[in-house]
């Protein structure tokens, strides 16, 4: 009796130890990147799951980051408390199928929680996706890198789709999305918490290839034509300019391949309505817009350069063009094309330099898509600082230098710039102050001290920045940067006043604020042209004057030093004569004829 007795209780206490090993179990792939060579690689993570005391682990590969297992514990407690069980009642133990490497960082967080919910909820999964992004408490999906590396590898294993953190429809992020999914033709199912990854990875809901468009419809029938009268304005030169980028920005479409067909088709429509923008005077905005689009086109052209050593020749090249520009003479007719350009070209000089510098310390292919990008912009500007300098050059004028007694309102612009923080305007107007160009630096840090002030229209109500944004129209006129700027804030205004009940706040604080950097830009060329000082004729700006006196002081002296070397030396040669006069007439040889 004692050993049948004894008997069922070995029974029953190896049935208690099978129960506590097992309660549950999933596996899925997750993909991860592997940054010393930037290609994504594939790997299976699994959860055993048995009753405990809420431990948290993970296993496999040879050193498991901190912030991996701070990952893994997120994810088993917003499980527990997303499927109301006790995390404390259970152990969880993350298997990770790298052997022999280092993994770390947060980006498994999404895979952990749904590991945990279905071995939890003994609910299987399906094994044709990949999913990737962190976790947090409350169970949001936090972005993550690498998408294009971890995409690639999921459509080389043939996966069906892939599931990502949330991207907004303007970030740079759903943009690469949208890259890597026509590039690798795998859907990508964009999710903002678990419980929008559930029913794709049960298999209740099925992936659809994701939207994405880039194309802007502007109401341009209904605006009036440009109306304002510019002051001392090239106009027909400022039509040129914007043809030009129109014409730079759709050739560049031009290069994007079939893969992006419907986005290359939007683009090309974009850039009809800029020249129908443009044909109603609005000459800034049409090339504003065209500028924003030739970034996305440019990127898109170069798609197929995304590895480091074709990027790095990429950016190497619009480096040298932006470094080559050479802006002519100034003149009181061509200045705020030459001053512009010079703005520009410092602009393209410091966007080349970050993003060779970003493509430096890239580890993913994203990074390096990433630096592309930001070298569209440094070739958007040097192409239009190259076109200014070729309009200035072409003006008629009378040659002028700006006077050194501006370098005071430079600084106190730049001072002003500085409490918004460091950016690359600031870091212009910086650059051109100490290269002694202060009307340049004027212009960066106005553009400083407007657009990157976050606050600037946070005091006003809707209509109280359309009062403020009228009269700042109408009193920016002089030179045709302010002109252009009054007329896109006017552009801004009437698309979202005209044919609305209820006024568009955001386009109406953008043209507040563009009415802002008209009245300021306006206000910048005043001091500018003010402080011309002729050149013509002989005339000498005051910089140069002074430094022509100091040459003249320099030679004066030296001459005078030189003077009384030579006066010391004609004294000893007259003493020596006089001691030894005999020696002065040499003795005749020969016979006297």
């Amino acid at each position: 009796m004692e050993r049948i007795i004894t008997s069922i209780i070995v029974a029953m206490l190896l049935i208690l130890s099978l129960h506590a090993q097992q309660v549950g179990s999933a596996y899925i792939y997750a993909p991860a990147v592997i940054t010393s060579e930037q290609v994504g690689t594939l790997t299976t993570i699994s959860l055993n799951v048995t009753y405990g005391n809420g431990q948290v682990s993970v296993i496999g590969p040879s050193s498991v980051g901190s912030s991996t297992i701070d990952s893994a514990q997120t994810a088993v407690a917003y499980a527990a408390s997303y499927l109301g069980v006790n995390k404390n009642s259970y152990n969880f133990i993350y298997t990770i199928n790298d052997k022999n490497t280092s993994v770390s960082g947060p980006s498994a967080g999404l895979a952990f929680t749904v590991l945990a919910i279905s071995a939890l909820s003994h609910t299987s999964l399906l094994h044709d996706f990949t999913l990737t992004g962190t976790i947090s408490y409350n169970g949001s999906v936090g972005l993550i890198g690498g998408i294009y590396d971890k995409a690639g590898i999921a459509a080389e294993k043939g996966l069906s789709f892939i599931i990502a953190p949330y991207a907004s429809s303007t970030s740079f992020e759903r943009f690469m999305y949208y890259i890597v999914q026509q590039n690798y033709n795998i859907p990508i199912v964009m999710v903002s918490n678990v419980s929008q990854a559930l029913p794709y990875v049960y298999g209740i809901r099925q992936p659809r290839m994701m939207n994405y468009s880039l194309a802007e419809n502007y109401n341009i029938s209904a605006i009036p034509e440009a109306n304002l009268s510019c002051t001392s304005c090239n106009l027909s030169a400022f039509s040129d300019l914007t043809n030009f980028t129109i014409n730079f920005t759709r050739q560049t479409i031009l290069g994007i391949s079939s893969n992006y067909s419907q986005l290359k088709s939007e683009m090309l429509n974009d850039t009809s309505q800029y020249s129908e923008i443009a044909s109603k005077g609005y000459l800034y905005t049409a090339a504003d817009f065209s500028f924003l689009t030739f970034i996305n086109a440019f990127l898109l052209e170069n798609v197929h350069d995304a590895n480091i050593t074709s990027a790095r020749s990429l950016i190497g090249n619009v480096s040298n063009y932006c470094a080559m520009q050479t802006p002519p003479q100034l003149t009181n007719t061509n200045y705020e094309y030459v001053i512009g350009g010079e703005m520009r070209q410092e602009l393209g000089n410091i966007t080349a330099a970050n993003a060779a510098a970003m493509l430096n310390t890239s580890q993913t292919t994203d990074g390096v898509l990433e630096s592309i990008y930001t070298a569209a912009s440094a070739a958007g500007w040097c192409l239009a600082a190259n076109k200014m300098y070729s309009l200035a050059a072409s003006m008629n004028g009378t040659p002028v230098a700006v006077s050194p007694s501006l370098a005071g309102a430079a600084t106190s612009a730049i001072d002003s710039a500085s409490a918004y923080g460091s950016s690359t305007y600031l870091d212009a107007a910086i650059n051109e102050y100490k290269s002694g160009n202060y009307a340049a630096a004027i212009y960066a840090a106005t553009y400083a001290d407007t657009l990157d002030n976050t606050l600037l229209a946070e005091n006003y109500t809707t209509n109280q920045m359309l009062q403020i944004a009228n009269s700042n129209i109408e009193n920016s006129t002089f030179g045709v940067w302010p002109t252009e700027f009054a007329l896109q804030a006017r552009f801004y205004i009437d698309q979202g006043t005209i044919g609305r009940a209820v006024p568009n706040s955001s386009m109406i604080q953008e043209g507040y604020i563009t009415s802002v950097l008209a009245k300021r830009m306006n206000s910048a060329n005043k001091l500018i042209a003010s402080s011309f000082v002729n050149t013509s004729y002989g005339q000498v700006p005051s910089q140069q004057l002074e430094e022509l006196q100091q040459e003249i002081s320099q030679i004066y002296y030296i001459l005078v030093v030189v003077t009384a070397l030579l006066i010391v030396i004609l004294v000893i040669l007259l003493a020596m004569l006089l001691r030894n006069p005999e020696k002065t007439v040499p003795k005749t040889r020969g016979r006297i004829r």
